[in-house]
Order: structure tokens, then C-alpha cells, then sequence
């Protein structure tokens, strides 16, 4: 596995999650009301999980894992070959599936239901990132 990259996806995505631990600490109503908060926190959302599915890509590349349809379901074979929980490859499935709502139609966005994986992700994506290292 080249260290280096992980390494390096790791710390774009800790990066960007730290600019989301700073506009996400508020209440779902003040982050509703707030659109540049809003912006830098979605945006760096997508950096982040990006990182991390280039990080489970990666290792299904170099362990000759059968290739994943979705980004989702990059978690779903690390998951089914040992190396990250059923419940932490669930929460990544779901926080790619928004990253693909902000991606590609922002008016989909339901603040309620994507605040608590927005905030759920300060701890979910490091976790999983420093799991495989």
C-alpha cells in the first residue's frame, strides 16, 4: 500500500474538515440561515469524503478487490473483506450519497436530514482514516 498517498489523502481530507468543524458547530437553524456557512461547509464535505474514497479505492486497487459500481460501495468491500466495520462503511455510504446531492442538485439538499452527517463526518472520516494506516 504506498503510505505516502494515504498520508497525504489523510491530511486533505483532515484540512477540510477542520474548515467544516468550523462553520458546523452551530444549531441546524442558524446553519440553515447561514449561506456562506453553508457553502465553505458543503464543499470541504465533498473534499473530505472524496479523500476517503480515494483512500478505500486505493486499497481495493492494490488488494485486487473486485471493483465497486458506486463510491458507496467502496466502503461496502472493505467492509466485506475485513478491514472497516459494517456500521462505519454504512455511515460512509451515506455521506457519499449526499456528497452526490450537493455535487450535482444543491436544491435537494434537506438541511435537517444532512446536518447530523455534515457534523457526524468531524468524526467519522478521521476514524476512518487513521484505521487503515
Amino acid at each position: 500500500m504506498d503510505k505516502e498517498l494515504i498520508s497525504r489523502k489523510t491530511v486533505q481530507s483532515e484540512r477540510a474538515l477542520g474548515r467544516i468543524a468550523g462553520h458546523i458547530g452551530r444549531n441546524t437553524a442558524v446553519f440553515s440561515a447561514d449561506y456562506d456557512a453553508q457553502d465553505i461547509v458543503y464543499r470541504n464535505f465533498q473534499i473530505a469524503v472524496q479523500n476517503c474514497v480515494d483512500i478505500a479505492n486505493h486499497i481495493i486497487a492494490e488488494k485486487n478487490f473486485e471493483i465497486p459500481r458506486t463510491m458507496g460501495e467502496s466502503f461496502d468491500i472493505l467492509n466485506r473483506h475485513g478491514i472497516i466495520t459494517a456500521a462505519m462503511a454504512e455511515e460512509l455510504r451515506n455521506m457519499t450519497v449526499l456528497q452526490n446531492i450537493i455535487v450535482h442538485d444543491y436544491t435537494r439538499i434537506k438541511i435537517g436530514k444532512a446536518y447530523p452527517l455534515l457534523k457526524n463526518s468531524l468524526k467519522t472520516l478521521p476514524k476512518f482514516c487513521h484505521s487503515i494506516k
